[in-house]
């Protein structure tokens, strides 16, 4: 009977995650919350925010697709840093992707419990650029969101809008990013 108790626990364990923290788990759709997204997910709790981009899930580094957020020595870095923190720092959160990095993170779309897309959020917020250059990795309608979202924030002044900001990618490699004329796949996602 003690074999079969331990038994029943080392497979509750297994199929939460191993008890770290994260679980990984394959979805057969590619909608979340509504939206498409990539098939493989990630469910747990924020246990760090590196900056307005960059999170970490039960030990798991986590870059928000589509945008790019100021860095930290960038003027609103650490702002954006917050804003994104006071969303997601504590709580458990579902990601969504389809892909990893050349850093070995998982690239993905993040959703609350209450399934408010982050990434998104942090746009509308203006902490945070879309990041057209990867415009054919979502569908158009996801294009179209982040694309609103950023001209919203940016007609209010909100967030980084209110000076004359530097995209993180013109800080980091002195040039503008090249965005696709048009998409491999047109209106759908090209991952």
């Amino acid at each position: 009977m003690e074999r079969l108790l331990v038994f029943i626990c080392v497979l509750g364990l297994s199929a939460c995650g191993g008890g770290d923290g994260a679980s990984f788990a394959p979805d057969t759709g590619a909608l979340h919350c509504g939206v498409s997204v990539g098939t493989q997910r990630v469910i747990g709790v924020v246990t760090s925010v590196h900056d307005g981009d960059t999170i970490t899930v039960g030990g798991e580094p986590i870059r928000l697709a589509s945008i790019d957020a100021p860095e930290l020595d960038q003027a609103y870095g650490p702002s954006s840093r917050r804003q994104l923190a006071s969303m997601v720092f504590g709580q458990t959160v579902t990601v969504t992707y389809a892909q990893t990095d050349v850093y070995d993170r998982v690239v993905g779309t993040v959703f609350t419990s209450d399934c408010a897309q982050v990434n998104l959020s942090q746009v509308r917020w203006g902490a945070a650029w879309y990041y057209e250059a990867y415009k054919c990795e979502i569908d158009i309608r996801q294009r179209t969101a982040y694309a609103a979202a950023q001209a919203e924030a940016r007609a209010t002044q909100r967030g980084l809008w209110v000076g004359n900001p530097v995209a993180p990618w013109v800080h980091r490699n002195g040039v503008e990013a090249k965005v696709p004329a048009s998409c491999p796949r047109g209106d759908a996602p090209s991952i």
